[in-house]
């Protein structure tokens, strides 16, 4: 969508929003330098820490698919905002979950340039039209005259029966038609996997620079007021940055811009979509850019870091421990009657809201490896070796089929509905944690058939008859079922610019919260009812257990932090602690 009657961005207004940008990235880098520093000590000092640490009984698998391989694709009825009718487009997903478009099959054969491509993150898919409309309508609040819900006849009379739909706040939306609810069905399964995918990329990072971007922006929000969380850390690092700009710039834009937009509602609407989009794409370019150039000069800091963190370690640590000891006299207290009084009376409340999507859903993921193996066994028996080796491979592909995977994600979509009352302790928004269950999901299963694998090309070596190989096969099966994976879990646990006062005083208020929700936890668990502890299933506890206690105490320290940080005497008692 978004019209091309003319460029909405004056040149006046393109000045104001690249001033904004460079101004928010001068205030940013500060804070991505800082928990630089500090994530920077907490991997030297785990490094020498090995105690504690899981041993991981599955192989963990690192295989992704091929960028360029497609996934799906095939021809959809699309909206078309600026005949405002519907045309035929061939779409592809590729192995990257790139969405790419061609004016047809023909024109992706013979190599043409796609009409068009987006990257997934941050989108939200819908099948429902008054949902899609309400959303629209809602970006559009503030127009002259006010904003109704006309204008969408053409959208009511598609040329199929069934719709879905991507949304972003800021960039371009697809309305699509098929005429099957099975290719509707498809569509959405791939679609929500590339969506995922995409926007919980910094996430899966495995690295101490991803997880100091992701606090400096909490840092930095915090800083001017916003505890809630949302759905703003979605996508990589320029993407996350925009997002959190256009979130301080939407109220102006919306306040200086909207009431001067005139036209019937529908070029209205569309002139301001395409205000958005193209503000947006402007914030984005001019943020890649200059973290482009910030990854050199990280690239400085790091070696710097290097040579004065190693050397010092201990000393660091002592004078962290000596802060915390300091801070904690100070904390300690108004953090426990906080959380005594906050928290602890719902958690029995939030722990069952929590435990039950995730416990159904990687029991799925077990059930349905299983049934996937047991499939493969029927299939080879009797059959040659190629025949196994073949179906081996069909088996590594099922974590990467949303079509089969998309059973195990739903569960996690119950969060959508259950957690919905619980905005006091900052849930707005839950789509970061039903991502981060699906991935879990996800990478279980990823792990399970990659173990799978590799134990049984090492058994099938010594088989001599197909009666052997099944039986191999069965016992490789049960073996993996009784490894399922534990995770590893990262608690915050944080010299000039290494060593910061506001992650120790956060570190004091999450141990508050983890030692609650803790309790709370192993309580819900022993109960048994959500089969966290029952037969080969018990191992998976851990993983579960360290989703849940990341995700609720998360959450809440950054509203109770957001609390206590508002109480002018206990800043006070704060204020005469040293800052380094």
């Amino acid at each position: 969508m978004g019209g091309r009657y003319s460029s909405p961005l004056s040149g006046k207004q393109r000045r104001y929003l690249r001033g904004c940008t460079a101004a928010m990235m001068k205030n940013f880098l500060p804070y991505y330098q800082r928990q630089l520093a500090t994530a920077f000590l907490r991997q030297v000092s785990g490094e020498l820490d090995l105690q504690g640490k899981f041993a991981l009984q599955l192989l963990q698998s690192k295989i992704q698919r091929a960028p360029h391989a497609t996934l799906y694709d095939g021809l959809l009825s699309q909206y078309d905002e600026d005949s405002q009718r519907w045309k035929e487009n061939y779409f592809v997903l590729l192995g990257d979950f790139t969405l790419e478009w061609f004016a047809s099959k023909e024109a992706l054969g013979k190599g043409c340039e796609p009409r068009g491509l987006t990257a997934l993150s941050g989108y939200l898919l819908l099948t429902s039209l008054s949902e899609y409309t309400k959303l629209v309508s809602s970006l559009c609040q503030g127009f002259a005259g006010g904003y109704s819900q006309q204008g969408w006849n053409t959208l009511a009379d598609p040329p199929g029966e069934f719709l879905f739909f991507l949304y972003h706040p800021f960039r371009r939306h697809f309305c699509f038609c098929t005429n099957s609810a099975e290719s509707q069905r498809i569509w959405k399964s791939a679609l929500q996997d590339g969506i995922r995918y995409h926007s919980t990329e910094l996430q899966r990072r495995d690295s101490f620079e991803a997880e100091a971007f992701l606090e400096a922006v909490r840092f930095y929000r915090q800083e001017r007021g916003s505890y809630r969380a949302g759905d703003l850390l979605l996508g990589v690092e320029p993407e996350i940055l925009g997002n959190v700009l256009m979130e301080d710039l939407l109220p102006v834009l919306r306040s200086q811009v909207l009431p001067r937009i005139r036209g019937s509602e529908p070029q209205r609407k569309q002139l301001w979509l395409q205000f958005l989009q193209e503000a947006y794409t402007l914030i984005l370019s001019q943020v890649s850019s200059e973290f482009k150039v910030f990854q050199r000069e990280k690239e400085k800091l790091q070696i710097q870091l290097e040579k004065k963190i190693r050397p010092d370690l201990d000393q660091m640590l002592t004078l962290k421990d000596q802060i915390a000891k300091k801070l904690q006299a100070t904390v300690q207290s108004p953090a426990e009657s906080c959380c005594c009084q906050g928290v602890e009376p719902d958690l029995d409340c939030v722990m069952e809201e929590l435990m039950r999507p995730i416990s159904s859903g990687v029991e799925l993921v077990r059930s349905l490896f299983a049934q996937r193996v047991d499939e493969m066994v029927r299939t080879v028996r009797n059959s040659p070796i190629a025949v196994l080796q073949k179906e081996l491979l069909t088996l590594g592909r099922t974590s990467w089929m949303p079509e089969i995977m998309q059973q195990c994600y739903e569960k996690a979509d119950v969060y959508n509905e259950s957690l919905q009352g619980l905005e006091r302790f900052g849930f707005h928004s839950v789509t970061s944690l039903v991502l981060g269950a699906q991935n879990l999901m996800q990478q279980l299963m990823q792990n399970s058939v990659y173990t799978f694998q590799q134990l049984s090309e090492q058994c099938l070596s010594q088989a001599t008859d197909c009666n052997q190989v099944v039986q191999m096969l069965e016992n490789v099966k049960d073996r993996v079922l009784k490894e399922l994976p534990k995770y590893e879990s990262y608690v915050f646990a944080d010299f000039s610019g290494i060593i910061n006062v506001e992650n120790i005083y956060e570190e004091m208020v999450l141990a508050v919260l983890l030692k609650a929700i803790s309790k709370a936890l192993k309580e819900a668990s022993g109960r048994n009812k959500h089969n966290l502890y029952r037969d080969s299933f018990f191992c998976v506890l851990e993983s579960t257990d360290n989703l849940l206690r990341e995700v609720t105490a998360r959450e809440l320290s950054e509203i109770r932090m957001g609390a206590l940080s508002s109480n002018s005497a206990f800043d006070t008692r704060f204020s005469h602690l040293p800052s380094q």
